[in-house]
């Protein structure tokens, strides 16, 4: 066991989201102290406080806070929840807990885990776990440079502890899982040391490609549920910079993860999901978003593939549904009138929608401008205006507020005086007629 002091409070001033923090720390430290149970910060925040602070990498402060206790967590957090304003918002099945606790005003959210040992009974199946020594717990770890820990209680505060060489695998910049085995019974650990890898300009180790290797060869990416699956994938749109997409998918079709997944991806539609995605935001959800992403990866011409991501029926033959409707209108695209072309784009839920926008490229310049702008349009006058005006209740009032809606897409009226000369115009030639 590799062991190094360092300076403690240039580690939590550098890490902490808030120096608010520091106080509420120093009181866990304490109750720790006296429980004789260690308390200590593991995984991203230390890997990312030493790339910062020794090896001048640029990262941004972690927005989340884990704090791991060998010992009993639950009776700990019990003690702690006395002292300070807060409550247990989420106990996992993994030994872990969400706090939320207030501090002069100021809400934060910290995760508390118990130090524990994983036992992985089957391939690519979620692990049992059991509490244990803070050993094991590094060892059940993704890759090394995960894998060190630096103490905030006896009897190791202020040290730094490195049992698997993390920190010199940190300055050779590689991507080393902790044993062979790993991707057999973990394969979502692939793709996060493919977001590590392109997060910090790093490399796979050899090891890294040995337990691939042996992944491929147990089908454990075959066996890992669709909804891992999904999460993980999601994972590279809500969690890495936009610039590193193109290359996060890129490495995962390079390794042949989509294949082994059992998922018909089109590397092809890469660069148009980016731009797509680029190009609306703002315009959609977070949750639209990921369900584009997902459905826009796979290739159209096998969007049963869908169900490997755990997509429901339902979804997947009302996409199937709407691209059926886009094929039977491509051939004549560009013959189609504006107007025609909105009819038929408002027929189309907007996921579904913007989907199609990356299967089929020759209607993406006039989904985007629909999307944007022409959805957006609307009638300045309102069905009770039009009723004061003379127009009879009805279906006329819908047909008119259509007419008009159109007529200011195709930019035939500027404004509301435009519009009421338009019904004076309609109810006149109605008279004469």
């Amino acid at each position: 066991m590799k062991k190094t002091k360092i300076d403690l409070e240039d580690f939590l001033k550098t890490i902490l989201p808030d120096q608010k923090l520091l106080k509420f720390l120093s009181l866990a430290r304490d109750i720790s102290k006296k429980r004789r149970e260690f308390l200590y910060f593991a995984g991203g925040v230390v890997r990312d406080y030493l790339l910062k602070r020794l090896y001048k990498k640029r990262i941004p402060k972690p927005k989340d806070l884990d704090l791991v206790l060998q010992g009993n967590l639950k009776s700990f957090l019990k003690e702690l929840l006395e002292k300070v304003k807060g409550q247990i918002l989420f106990e996992s099945q993994f030994l872990t807990y969400k706090v939320k606790i207030n501090l002069n005003g100021k809400e934060f959210l910290i995760d508390f885990i118990t130090a524990r040992k994983e036992i992985y009974e089957d391939i690519a199946k979620l692990p049992k776990v059991f509490a244990s020594h803070f050993e094991d717990d590094i060892l059940r770890r993704d890759f090394t440079i995960n894998a060190l820990i630096i103490g905030l209680s006896p009897p190791y505060e202020g040290v730094l502890i490195d049992l698997v060489e993390g920190e010199e695998d940190l300055k050779k910049g590689l991507i080393k899982p902790l044993y062979l085995n790993s991707f057999v019974d973990d394969p979502t650990r692939i793709f996060r040391g493919i977001r590590y890898k392109i997060r910090f300009g790093f490399n796979f180790s050899e090891d890294f490609f040995l337990a691939l290797k042996k992944c491929f060869e147990k089908s454990a990416l075959k066996k890992l549920s669709g909804t891992r699956l999904a999460n993980e994938l999601k994972l590279y749109l809500t969690k890495e910079p936009e610039k590193n997409l193109k290359n996060l998918l890129m490495t995962t079709y390079e390794l042949n993860l989509f294949e082994e997944a059992e998922l018909k991806i089109n590397k092809k539609n890469f660069n148009s999901l980016i731009s797509l995605l680029k190009e609306l935001k703002g315009e959609i959800s977070e949750r639209e978003k990921e369900k584009i992403f997902l459905f826009g990866l796979v290739d159209s011409r096998f969007l049963e593939s869908l169900y490997r991501l755990g997509f429901p029926d339902s979804e997947i033959k009302e996409l199937i549904k709407y691209k059926k409707l886009i094929e039977e209108n491509l051939s004549n695209w560009e013959k189609l009138s504006l107007w025609e072309k909105i009819k038929i784009f408002e027929k189309i839920p907007s996921i579904y929608l913007l989907t199609l926008g990356i299967y089929f490229p020759k209607i993406k310049k006039d989904l985007i401008k629909f999307f944007k702008e022409y959805r957006k349009v609307k009638p300045e006058l309102t069905g009770e205006e039009l009723i004061k005006l003379g127009v009879k209740e009805g279906k006329e009032i819908g047909a008119l507020l259509e007419l008009i809606r159109k007529e200011k897409i195709e930019g035939k009226i500027k404004n509301e005086e435009d519009e009421k000369n338009l019904v004076i115009q309609f109810l006149l030639n109605k008279s004469k007629n």
